[in-house]
């Protein structure tokens, strides 16, 4: 979304930040890439150590409540369960607050405050980005999937990377930056609309880098690749399937190719037709997916909050772009 100013020399753009773990993803990801086994055991500990330290307060807790309830089973029970639920309470609750605080609030929000030679950031004050030098790149996934075009700016040794969602380049728009997003090496800083992302590369001179569907030439090819949330559904010690799921997820399975008159379903090595639609044929409707799980269900307390647990991350990996 743009802000328009009095002054006419400048626009106020605000960005969105990047999607939630991204960051970490970015680092995550292609270290697992390079060395699953050594990034595998690293996990492993982590949790172990995790479990050890967790463990050891919940029984010293449980010790203290036990000795100042003067050995009472009956009390020491009820501790027991106020410990358990009220951590998960706390730990879920504290989580929760702090990210509906940072989408809700200004904190969540990133100013870009636009000229014809430069760009600001409203969380890098004193950081001037200018367009001279810039370069445009592809905004990815781990797996090849594009979302839109970043741009590449730097201030110094600094570097900010805005990502334009959906946005696509005009055919033989250079395209010299390395990809960036999530679960790559870079990662977007921020990111804005399609529209706001071409107002910004038009006010900077960038004017090869503006087209739409319209311009490319022949069919738009979009390639399928393996789903990297797969890797959820196998077992713990399912090293060599896992590794598998991540050699071939740079590798597309098929492609499906649109133009102004047909669908097709091809091979994208072989370019084999597997299907095919004429376009007045099809409806779509735009849909975001959404995690559906059946009610909470009966059981003990533990296997009810597990299942709450389970939903919201879920529901929070539907909506995230792996």
């Amino acid at each position: 979304m743009s802000i328009g100013n009095e002054s006419g020399a400048s626009r106020r753009f605000v960005a969105h930040r990047p999607f939630w773990g991204s960051k970490m993803a970015s680092t995550m990801t292609p270290a697992w890439q390079k060395n699953p086994a050594r990034s595998y055991l690293i996990m492993v500990v982590g949790i172990l150590a995790f479990t050890a330290v967790a463990g050891a307060l919940y029984m010293a807790a449980q010790a203290v409540v036990y000795r100042a309830s003067g050995g009472s089973n009956a009390v020491a029970e009820v501790m027991d369960k106020v410990l358990r639920y009220g951590a998960i309470a706390l730990l879920i609750g504290g989580i929760s607050g702090w990210y509906w605080w940072s989408q809700r609030s200004e904190h969540g929000k990133i100013f870009l405050d636009v000229t014809r030679d430069a760009l600001t950031v409203s969380k890098r004050p004193g950081d001037v980005y200018p367009f001279a030098g810039a370069q445009l790149g592809v905004w990815g996934i781990s797996g090849g999937m594009t979302m839109g075009t970043t741009l590449h700016l730097h201030c110094g040794g600094r570097r900010f990377i805005l990502g334009g969602r959906d946005y696509r380049v005009a055919a033989g728009t250079r395209l010299e930056a390395p990809d960036a997003g999530y679960g790559l090496p870079l990662d977007v800083d921020a990111w804005v609309s399609a529209s706001d992302f071409g107002e910004i590369l038009a006010m900077s001179g960038h004017q090869a880098a503006q087209g739409g569907a319209s311009s490319a030439a022949g069919p738009v090819r979009c390639l399928l690749f393996p789903s990297p949330l797969a890797i959820q559904q196998m077992g713990a010690f399912a090293v060599r399937r896992k590794q598998q799921l991540l050699n071939s997820a740079n590798h597309p399975r098929l492609a499906i190719d649109v133009d102004a008159d047909a669908i097709r379903v091809v091979d994208p090595n072989t370019n084999a037709l597997h299907a095919s639609v004429q376009v007045a044929q099809v409806t779509a409707t735009p849909e975001t997916y959404q995690f559906r799980y059946g009610g909470l269900g009966f059981g003990s307390p533990d296997q009810i909050v597990g299942r709450m647990f389970e939903r919201g991350m879920a529901s929070t990996l539907s909506t995230t772009p792996v």
